[in-house]
């Protein structure tokens, strides 16, 4: 997965310095190994050779200086890019799912209407492969998989399957009022 979007969506809020970076996608995500000091700052390094990112030195007291980092127009414009742009291979990715989540509202309709399509897609490839191996599990033949395990992810995709039934509603229920 890369931390691009996710650097760039916390831009997106406003200018902050590279720890406040990190602890934010840190919080968002759920995740304190999906963002480092190692991973962050060549990128937003990277970002401000890009001209994505505008980087302004900080004066402290009595502290070593830090960089504040704000987004730029080129920057937003690389965000919506990198946010809007998947694909079913993509989604398959928990993480990739949760930042689309995460940044719902900011996807363009089309881009959302194709996120729940290709995570329904995913999820009942996942629930038929679990229907497969419950007649495993009811002919009692020896797995390496619990019966505890399968009624827990069974129940975790029946949940993510009603959340994209939820957020298909409510997307058409939109699209009704612009047209």
């Amino acid at each position: 997965m890369d931390i691009e979007v996710l650097i760039l969506a916390q831009l997106m809020k406003g200018s902050k310095h590279g720890y406040e970076i990190k602890k934010n996608i840190i919080f968002v995500m759920g995740n304190d190994k999906i963002v480092n000091n190692n991973s962050l700052y060549p990128k937003l390094k990277l970002f401000e050779k890009r001209g994505w990112v505008i980087k302004k030195t900080e004066m402290q007291e009595r502290r070593p200086n830090r960089y504040v980092y704000s987004i730029t127009v080129e920057g937003e414009e690389r965000f919506h890019i990198c946010l809007n742009e998947f694909s079913l291979e993509t989604i398959r990715i928990d993480n990739e799912w949760s930042i689309r989540l995460a940044y719902y509202e900011l996807l363009d309709l089309e881009a959302r209407r194709r996120l729940l399509d290709y995570r329904e897609t995913y999820m009942k490839e996942k629930l038929e492969h679990l229907q497969q191996l419950s007649l495993v599990i009811g002919n009692g033949e020896d797995l390496d998989y619990s019966e505890e395990l399968y009624f827990y992810t069974r129940s975790m995709v029946m949940r993510e399957i009603e959340l994209i039934k939820e957020l298909s509603c409510k997307l058409e229920s939109i699209k009704g009022l612009i047209r």
